[in-house]
């Protein structure tokens, strides 16, 4: 009996020794999980709800600079778990600190919230924040973004329906019609919208050197003008 009360009294510190070694095991894997930037500012939004100015990391620490009320902060974050290293308050963060990312990191933050060819993008101040404001067509939308310069956030959202000019004449017909009217060489042709609606001009040299510009609706397909160039 005294045998077997010391097999199941070392059976119980087996396993108790062997369940501890476990907790010990899983504390250490979850507390060596890496974050990403991203996670580490999400982190920080979500604890302090804040404005984040700039986000750095040095070796496996983030460097992060926050705007709070009207409040500047520096936070130490570790990369292994996302602890809270140190959170200090600071005067001001200066300029020169808060590093704004550049334009081709914003063409890509673009570029992966709309598909469409960019058109435009320029460096604007939005709501009192240094921002980049871009154009991008896409479909018969032209959609106007505006991004943060500091951490890449969306701030606005605008698309306006754009017009699409109908034209039921190709260019070779235009340039037939053209050249019906006013043999020669076609020297240009273009299509636009004008008060009279769609229409191709076909820039036309003749045999003794004038220049004909001939207006042809596009749909229609009449002759709207001839005007000449000496």
């Amino acid at each position: 009996m005294k045998h077997k009360l010391i097999i199941i009294s070392a059976s119980g510190l087996l396993l108790a020794a062997l369940l501890v070694f476990a907790v010990i095991q899983f504390t250490n894997v979850s507390a060596s999980e890496s974050i990403t930037e991203s996670e580490a500012m999400e982190i920080i939004k979500d604890r302090y709800q804040g404005e984040i100015l700039n986000l750095k990391k040095v070796n496996s620490t983030y460097l992060i600079e926050m705007k709070r009320g009207k409040g500047f902060y520096q936070i130490k974050l570790s990369e292994n778990g996302g602890e809270i290293l140190s959170f200090e308050k600071k005067d001001q963060i200066s300029n020169g600190e808060q590093k704004q990312l550049n334009e081709e990191k914003i063409k890509e933050i673009i570029q992966a919230e709309e598909s469409g060819e960019l058109l435009s993008i320029k460096k604007v101040t939005h709501k009192e924040k240094s921002a980049f404001e871009a154009i991008v067509q896409k479909d018969e939308e032209k959609i106007k973004i505006t991004v943060d310069a500091l951490n890449g956030e969306v701030l606005s959202r605008a698309a306006e329906e754009t017009k699409v000019p109908v034209k039921n004449l190709t260019e070779e017909e235009a340039v037939q019609i053209a050249l019906k009217n006013e043999p020669g060489e076609v020297d240009d042709i273009s299509f636009g919208e004008t008060d009279k609606g769609p229409s191709y001009l076909v820039e036309i040299e003749k045999d003794d050197g004038r220049e004909a510009a001939v207006e042809i609706h596009a749909i229609t397909g009449e002759v709207l003008s001839v005007t000449w160039d000496d």
